[in-house]
């Protein structure tokens, strides 16, 4: 190696090095819609069975929505959330064995944890009750190495935006897909559904953690759940902190 060439290499070790001291102090990436935002390339597992009343809804985030007009939500005062499944049809696509059981663990968790926060949580059926059944059906973790490099040198950015153009998408980050629906615990009556299709940034944050992204995106989802329940009225348990505006 010329003495130039080593020059450069200790530059951009130089960099990885002062990216990684800070991490403790950097702010996160945000989460973003992928290409499906454009509703044509929606991709549907078949964890819902029926996808004829989910459609694009104005003042939602969420690909597809469907919210029952009829239903009494104030008459539920609890949510019992069932264990996450992994719902992907593609083989190319299945994370790998040892990761599945932990990606749905880490959606339960996401979601069990923000729910909580309003709202009483069960462990079973029964009358006003909420069930919550979801799948992630796509999960991919960030390719870390590369993601290091090309977040704190920005000049190898462009290599992954072009990557990433067909799916709206950097080709470095980590991305999830969730189908899951609401239904009376009692009727099996569909209260609410949705598809979503989310990415992640190349935060200094995350960018070494192949499952960081992932783990973020569960978090909106969470966060997304709990501030529909509340919007529409599901009673929140003794002691819930008012949700700020």
């Amino acid at each position: 190696m010329s003495p130039k060439a080593r020059r450069h290499a200790s530059v951009a070790l130089a960099v990885i090095a002062l990216a990684s001291l800070a991490l403790a102090s950097a702010g996160c990436g945000i989460i973003r819609p992928t290409r499906g935002r454009h509703f044509e390339d929606v991709e549907r597992s078949g964890f819902l069975g029926d996808y004829s009343q989910l459609a694009p809804r104005e003042g939602f985030e969420a690909q597809e929505v469907y919210v029952n007009s009829t239903a009494e939500w104030p008459h539920y005062d609890a949510i019992y959330i069932e264990a996450a499944t992994l719902w992907v049809n593609d083989p190319d696509k299945k994370p790998d064995p040892k990761d599945a059981q932990m990606l749905t663990d880490m959606l339960y968790k996401s979601m069990h944890d923000k729910l909580n926060e309003k709202f009483k949580l069960v462990n079973a059926d029964g009358p006003g009750v909420i069930k919550l059944r979801m799948a992630l059906t796509q999960a991919k973790g960030a390719r870390v190495a590369l993601n290091t490099i090309t977040t704190v040198v920005p000049q190898l950015r462009t290599a992954s935006a072009i990557a990433g153009l067909g799916t709206d998408t950097a080709a470095l980050v980590g991305t999830a897909s969730l189908e899951a629906e609401a239904i009376d615990a009692m009727t099996n009556a569909r209260l609410a559904a949705v598809v979503d299709s989310r990415a992640g940034t190349k935060g200094v944050l995350r960018m070494l953690s192949k499952w960081a992204d992932v783990e973020a995106i569960d978090e909106h989802w969470g966060e997304r759940a709990r501030d529909f329940f509340i919007a529409q009225g599901v009673q929140q348990k003794p002691g819930a902190k008012k949700q700020k505006d």
